[in-house]
């Protein structure tokens, strides 16, 4: 997950005083901020509030900021980190009762309109394959084949060495190859499941 060089040239310049930056990273990346704030809870408004609360914080403090080639991994890390501090004051905002929240997918497969009966067995394969993953394997697939993210990444991001983070990604394709094998699944693949997360 690299950014644009236009992205860290207005990083530098939203560092050095630029409103008209702020408002780029704003806008670019609200929408993203947002879907992946629901994938830790439920509750829109509070990921409303912690995004504007990152935007708040990094705009405060834009004078002690470093400069970064990450501009989006470092907004993904501080509204989790953001959200999760939340979440360790108010046990409510967790899905479950965990010692951390839970990432998941729900929400945006239920939302979607399947059109025919061969699209709804198709929705109900990728459920089962789904199910059948952890809430941290269905975050790593999320980060490694929605965002498209590099392990390195990834391995900030959810705080884990990079030999587990590769161990991760492989049992959860091994649990979805095996979730294949079950049955006749040829129109699934990690692209069409990782499109419901």
């Amino acid at each position: 997950m690299y950014d644009s060089v236009e992205d860290k040239l207005l990083w530098e310049r939203f560092l050095s005083g630029d409103d008209k930056a702020y408002t780029f990273f704003y806008k670019k990346y609200v929408k993203e901020l947002f879907s992946y704030g629901m994938k830790f809870t439920l509750d829109r408004e509070l990921v409303k509030d912690c995004i504007q609360d990152v935007f708040v914080k990094i705009y405060c403090n834009r004078s002690t900021l470093n400069k970064t080639d990450h501009v989006k991994l470092y907004l993904f890390i501080s509204l989790k980190n953001t959200l999760f501090n939340i979440f360790q004051k108010d046990k409510s905002s967790y899905r479950i009762d965990t010692i951390e929240p839970v990432f998941s997918t729900e929400y945006s497969i239920e939302d979607r309109m399947i059109a025919d009966e061969q699209e709804e067995e198709r929705k109900e394969k990728m459920n089962r394959i789904l199910d059948s993953l952890t809430p941290r394997q269905k975050e790593v697939i999320y980060y490694r084949y929605v965002e498209g993210m590099e392990l390195t990444d990834i391995c900030e991001l959810m705080d884990m060495n990079y030999q587990s983070v590769q161990n991760l990604i492989q049992r959860a394709i091994k649990k979805i190859k095996v979730a294949f094998s079950e049955k006749d699944n040829p129109v699934l693949s990690i692209k069409s499941i990782s499109h419901c997360l």
